[in-house]
């Protein structure tokens, strides 16, 4: 037998054996099992990840979770918005965004949900990001336009702080941090994450815009801590490990990280080690955090009721998250 057809072989066998690991991996997905500190909710009417979360409060004093955008099946990008209402303890639709988007990110400003970058399709090596910025108020029919971002961001984190919009982080063309205020025409800039980095976790402890960890392309356990005051960027205490596409969120000062992954197909996996820092300590150290039912990547974390919550996200990493996308609502007990 020649090299060529021994070649053509061993590529048969290998298309052979993925095909047949995939196929398994589609019939078996992970699911959630049992974990102290933590519940299960109302399952998301589908499973999708590569999402975003929000907690928008509502007239009444209560609040509304909203899960937007994002990857489902065997890689459709949406356009889904569903909002949970506490009150029947059910999902329901939102009006859906103008076009669809996966690995965008949305934030809370003056009640409104904002929905920035992301990439429209799978296309392309990388995908081709969005600069598209749009905003909704619970209640109304449609979305609406805000200025563009000045440079297209996909796997990025966007927070509000002090009534501004924060842009960290992401992968586009540079490692700027975007800033909008309401009533401005444009974005401005503002100083640069010192190392660039996509898929990090970054919430505000007070007057401070953490971010915590990320890929640039490989995890990391970085965390840079910004100022928005004096514009400027210092080092935090590092992760224990690292992570990145992990779930994120802050009860009563303490920063909670939640699962991740390493996405390389060969050699890579779903991170289920979880941690918690308490920023009011003299010298805050990451501690291990109660493991949630099930450990995903792609699903970002939020305080909803005063509770840490993860809804959707794949329990499998890379290539391999179209095969287990998750419906899962997973609430973490306050502790």
């Amino acid at each position: 037998m020649t090299d060529s057809l021994h070649t053509a072989r061993r590529m048969a066998i290998g298309a052979s054996v993925l095909a047949l690991v995939l196929t398994g991996c589609r019939i078996l997905p992970p699911t959630p099992t049992e974990r102290e500190a933590w519940s299960l909710g109302p399952e998301l009417p589908k499973p999708f990840g590569e999402l975003a979360t929000v907690s928008v409060p509502r007239d009444d004093g209560g609040e509304q979770l909203v899960v937007l955008s994002g990857i489902a099946g065997w890689g459709r990008v949406v356009d889904d918005v569903f909002v949970f209402d506490s009150d029947a303890r059910a999902w329901k639709a939102g009006p859906a965004l103008p076009g669809p988007r996966h690995h965008a990110s949305a934030a809370v400003l003056d009640g409104r949900v904002v929905l920035s970058g992301g990439a429209e399709t799978l296309d392309g090596d990388p995908w081709q990001g969005a600069t598209d910025v749009w905003q909704w108020k619970p209640g109304d029919d449609a979305w609406e336009a805000l200025p563009p971002l000045p440079e297209a961001r996909w796997g990025h984190r966007m927070v509000e702080y002090d009534g501004r919009l924060y842009v960290v982080g992401g992968f586009g063309e540079s490692g700027t941090t975007l800033v909008y205020q309401p009533g401005e025409e444009q974005w401005r800039e503002a100083a640069p994450i010192p190392e660039a980095r996509d898929h990090l976790s970054v919430v505000v402890v007070e007057d401070r815009i953490w971010a915590i960890g990320g890929r640039a392309p490989e995890s990391m356990a970085r965390v840079d801590i910004y100022d928005p005051a004096e514009d400027e960027w210092t080092a935090g205490p590092a992760l224990p490990d690292v992570t990145s596409g992990a779930a994120e969120g802050v009860i009563d000062g303490r920063i909670y990280i939640f699962g991740g992954e390493e996405p390389a197909f060969w050699g890579g996996g779903i991170f289920d080690r979880h941690w918690v820092l308490d920023t009011g300590e003299d010298d805050p150290q990451w501690r291990p955090a109660s493991s949630p039912p099930l450990a995903v990547h792609g699903a970002d974390g939020v305080v909803f009721e005063n509770a840490m919550v993860i809804v959707g996200g794949a329990g499998r990493h890379g290539l391999l998250s179209i095969t287990a996308w998750t419906e899962a609502f997973q609430v973490m007990d306050r502790p």
